[in-house]
């Protein structure tokens, strides 16, 4: 969105109420509330600290493409910011995505964007809050087992980069012939590498790999072969 579009039209003014600013300031996940025009008007400690600053100070009353930060590291990032900013505004529906920014940092996150109202039920910003992406299955559940977050680097060196890619699907389930067709490769090249990965870790089934693959933090690692876009968009269509 071109914040130009604002420059002759008046952006309504969006005055917090000093409980509201508090209570945000109190929360640990990173928080940002945008004018019309998407210029930041508030936002809370962790959100300044994913901008790589020291204090909100430093980036309220700016736009992203003001902002020095490694998640708003090129042109093509801000845009598409500004188009999910924009959505928001023209819908005045919320909007999510998962955003994956590997080179920024270290876990995927769901960015969520709600639109804010006036006491007039007009929508005059934005609200926007990340929550951390995180790993929870029915079986974790039964066992008590808390959440993790998904991990965007190896934990180890146990398996190489194309394993990682290869055992990926059918940790996550898929038989082996579906997996093999996800990877674009013949299902006996698919079973070869399997049984590499079998013979490595001494283990003879997938069960068997499941089980080492969680003690050593492997089930929540996605190969970067999958981080072919940097956000992934929850609605029913792509901006």
């Amino acid at each position: 969105m071109s914040n130009d579009k604002y420059k002759n039209n008046i952006v309504p003014e969006i005055k917090m109420e000093n409980t509201m600013r508090f209570a945000f300031d109190q929360i640990k996940s990173p928080i940002a509330i945008r004018d019309l025009s998407a210029r930041l008007v508030y936002c809370n400690q962790p959100l300044a600290a994913l901008a790589d600053k020291k204090s909100p100070d430093e980036i309220i009353g700016k736009y992203d493409k003001e902002f020095d930060c490694a998640i708003l590291d090129s042109e093509e990032a801000i845009e598409t910011f500004d188009k999910q900013y924009k959505r928001v505004f023209e819908t005045k529906k919320p909007f999510a995505t998962l955003e994956l920014h590997p080179h920024a940092v270290d876990f995927p996150f769901i960015f969520h964007k709600i639109p804010y109202f006036n006491d007039q039920h007009e929508c005059i910003g934005m609200i926007g809050y990340n929550t951390q992406l995180t790993v929870y299955s029915l079986n974790d559940f039964v066992k008590g087992h808390m959440p993790g977050s998904l991990l965007l680097n190896k934990p180890d060196d146990t398996f190489t980069e194309r394993e990682c890619e290869v055992m990926f699907y059918r940790l996550q389930g898929l038989k082996s012939k579906q997996a093999a067709e996800r990877l674009n490769i013949s299902l006996n090249t698919f079973n070869n590498y399997m049984q590499r990965i079998y013979t490595k870790v001494h283990v003879t089934e997938i069960g068997e790999l499941r089980e080492f693959c969680k003690t050593r933090n492997y089930h929540r690692y996605l190969p970067n072969r999958f981080l072919k876009k940097e956000a992934i968009n929850f609605s029913d269509s792509i901006i």
